[in-house]
């Protein structure tokens, strides 16, 4: 697919973007921060940075926006259990098509991260309104005009 073609299309679709993004984004700190939640930890460097894709590509910040306890926000652990970051996140450009995220505590993945979940909402008929509202409306035809 043509990505020029992409980007104009119409998007009334849920867009969620997850992965482990090595950062660390805090509550937010000005009103202007929209697109970040109130219930983060802390704020690195990658985090700022995050913070700056999430505002170009007019996403939200899905970790920030749902409080949970400390004990069960963190997504990696260092080696020997020092420190312990959230640093995997999920982001999605609708807001409320996202109702949770959360950790999965007891899953084991075999790995320094925890299986981060998140639980979606997708109201189709509101969707598919979307998708429709900008086409033309249908042509009706006069058939009495042709009778003659």
């Amino acid at each position: 697919m043509d990505l020029e073609k992409f980007y104009l299309e119409d998007h009334a679709f849920c867009k969620v973007i997850i992965g482990d993004f090595n950062a660390k984004v805090g509550p937010r700190r000005t009103p202007e921060e929209l697109h970040i939640g109130t219930h983060g930890l802390q704020w690195n460097d990658q985090g700022e940075r995050l913070s700056e894709f999430i505002m170009t590509t007019e996403t939200i910040h899905g970790n920030s926006q749902f409080q949970k306890l400390s004990s069960l926000r963190w997504t990696w652990e260092s080696p020997g259990g020092g420190y312990r970051n959230e640093v995997d996140h999920i982001n999605v450009n609708k807001r409320f098509c996202l109702t949770d995220v959360a950790v999965a505590p007891k899953f084991y993945t075999g790995s320094d991260h925890r299986l981060l979940r998140g639980r979606f909402s997708f109201k189709w008929r509101a969707e598919k309104t979307a998708m429709f509202r900008g086409r033309n409306p249908r042509t009706i035809i006069n058939w009495d005009l042709f009778a003659s």
